[in-house]
């Protein structure tokens, strides 16, 4: 019997939920198209990496790199996302671009909700409100008793599933699981529609971590979201799309 991959697309609770009705002036159809001469959005940009990894996933970009908690070189300590967005909001600039993938997507929520001085605009890669919503708690449970028993051989394995490029980095797997535990409990859908900010999602069409349904809800609660969809996983094989996205965030 073949093993079952614990985030195999079979997800807990309703079908998929449906873009709410835009007008197309509303409407993100393919890729943004930079105006031309434009790099990056003007101001700071901040970059928060996903569970398991470390800022060298957005060592090409220019701006400030936070790595989590027991990832990489962090000297942060939080175990919980509220007071890491707190520690987080103390070390970036005010109006901030902030571009978060997968856990560092809920932090760039959590810091747009909770500190909005320093957000000017969020960039969520394979993000959503909230992770528990699109699985089963057998799954969720499943996934921490893996990682507990089979450490850094899980973790290699869940790096494949999530990054399209071989990726190494230290991370301190006792304290990396609380912060984990409370993502896998962490729901934010009814904060979201109070976000006043442009919120920009990023999201793989084959994403089998966070699927798309997640980034959909996302979308359909706060009337500033823009959706663009690519033909990938949780994160662009091309980086060159985040860039094309920064080029017009400014504009939104």
């Amino acid at each position: 019997m073949v093993e079952r991959w614990l985030w195999e697309p079979e997800v807990a609770g309703s079908s998929p939920v449906a873009p709410r009705a835009r007008s197309s002036a509303g409407q993100s159809k393919g890729f943004l198209i930079p105006r031309s001469g434009v790099r990056i959005p003007p101001g700071p940009l901040v970059f928060i990496h996903g569970f398991g990894f470390s800022s060298e996933v957005f060592k090409t970009f220019p701006g400030v790199k936070i790595d989590l908690p027991f990832h990489g070189n962090s000297k942060l300590k939080s175990k919980s996302l509220r007071a890491l967005a707190q520690e987080i909001a103390l070390r970036i600039p005010n109006n901030s671009t902030v571009v978060g993938w997968s856990m560092g997507g809920t932090l760039a929520l959590l810091l747009a909700l909770l500190f909005p001085s320093k957000v000017k605009a969020l960039l969520l890669i394979g993000a959503t409100a909230c992770f528990p919503c699109l699985w089963n708690r057998k799954n969720l449970k499943g996934f921490l008793l893996r990682l507990r028993k089979e450490r850094e051989e899980f973790l290699k394995e869940f790096r494949k599933r999530a990054y399209p490029k071989p990726f190494d980095a230290k991370v301190e797997l006792e304290g990396a699981l609380e912060l984990l535990e409370d993502y896998f409990s962490t729901d934010l859908r009814s904060y979201i529609p109070h976000i006043n900010k442009p919120i920009l999602l990023l999201h793989g069409t084959e994403d089998h971590i966070v699927p798309l349904r997640g980034a959909l809800e996302l979308y359909n609660l706060n009337k500033r979201a823009k959706l663009i969809t690519f033909a990938g996983g949780h994160f662009p094989e091309n980086e060159a799309i985040i860039l094309k996205v920064l080029e017009g965030i400014e504009y939104l």
